[in-house]
């Protein structure tokens, strides 16, 4: 059954479906009405007279109209209405989450989120963000990949990235703009990092409810940029559970085009042992939390090292997060520690850093 959008996070929606309108008395809301009708209409699709449905051929139409609806009604006029989204079973067999092809009745407004004045929609259909990147290094500082992170447009008013994301779950417009965040980034690195360098990217495995279509578009984009698959890392996000039912199969369809995988280590948020022996990561990402202060601290040092150990056993990769102080740099690199990154060796910029860092203490 589909996840119901009055719970903390709704469940994606889908590329390709209809949106249906309950609204009872046509008179009673007629600039849903014609919104709908007048939208459908220009994209050359025959629109029902009474304009309570619209069927989109892409993500891309669906937003539109609700970006719309969004900046056309006002709050008041939303709150009765009620909307449900009908899909088809066009996918019903790509996983768990597309079982159920029609969702249950929820209120328009609940499609509807803001961050810093502007809609959630409107941030992913215009793609109002960028990407900036920030250094990875070697023990000896030299710069041997960046990690892709979303940000503000600099011309655009600013909002905090996470802030976004979290909303964007809420509305089920999560895949949406994890989709777009990955393209931009696979994008931006290639304008500005040569070959062989390696380009870590976040994504969501919640936002895949069909893993064997929703990545084709980023596979495309490698394709049409040029990147070598083996440049790429694609990161699970922290706040994700590695225990979602298509884990296994997210990153099989990674590997199959070279791209290689990274979590979070054991004992952190969602990981897990038993999840991180099955998934086999190539790289196993120490939090800040542990990195922080860890010269100083011998119950972040003995955990410091059980990561190491245990990612040895499926010959991981760790890359230690949050490095601000040469005292944890000297600490991490003295441990074993092959890869870091943090605010010592530079912050995530537009434009990436030199290839390579010069510090004057190595």
């Amino acid at each position: 059954m589909t996840t119901p959008f009055h719970n903390r996070y709704a469940a994606p929606l889908r590329d390709t479906g209809k949106i249906e309108f309950d609204t009872g008395d046509l008179d009673t809301y007629p600039r849903l009405h014609d919104t709908i009708r007048d939208f459908a209409n220009g994209l050359g699709q025959d629109a029902p007279l009474d304009g309570t449905t619209f069927v989109y051929n892409d993500y891309r139409q669906l937003l539109q109209l609700l970006d719309r609806l969004q900046k056309g009604l006002l709050r008041e006029e939303m709150e009765p209405i009620r909307c449900r989204f009908n899909y088809g079973g066009n996918e019903s067999a790509c996983n768990s989450q597309a079982s159920e092809t029609t969702s249950d009745w929820l209120p328009l407004a609940s499609l509807f989120e803001t961050v810093g004045g502007r809609g959630v929609s409107e941030y992913i259909l215009h793609r109002y963000f960028t990407t900036y990147m920030q250094p990875i290094v070697q023990p000896s500082g030299q710069v041997v990949g960046y990690e892709c992170l979303l940000r503000p447009l600099p011309e655009q008013a600013p909002f905090r990235p996470a802030e976004l994301f979290e909303k964007a779950r809420r509305i089920g417009q999560h895949s949406f703009l994890d989709r777009e965040a990955r393209h931009s980034a696979i994008r931006m690195s290639s304008a500005h990092l040569p070959h062989g360098t390696q380009r870590f990217v976040n994504f969501l495995p919640s936002s895949l409810y069909c893993t064997d279509t929703c990545l084709d578009g980023t596979f495309k984009a490698i394709l049409e940029t040029g990147t070598d698959p083996e440049d790429l890392v694609f990161e699970v996000v922290e706040t994700e559970r590695l225990d979602h039912p298509d884990m296994l199969k997210i990153f099989d369809k990674y590997r199959q085009q070279g791209i290689r995988l990274a979590v979070d280590d054991v004992g952190s948020g969602y990981a897990t042992i038993d999840m991180m022996e099955k998934l086999k990561p190539d790289y196993v990402k120490l939090d800040r939390k542990w990195v922080s202060r860890c010269d100083e601290d011998r119950e972040k040092q003995r955990h410091i090292a059980d990561v190491l150990d245990r990612a040895s056993r499926f010959s991981g990769v760790v890359l230690a997060e949050g490095v601000e102080r040469e005292q944890e740099w000297n600490y991490l690199r003295n441990a074993g520690i092959p890869l870091l990154q943090g605010y010592l060796f530079g912050r995530a910029q537009p434009i990436p850093a030199s290839a390579s860092l010069s510090f004057s203490k190595i």
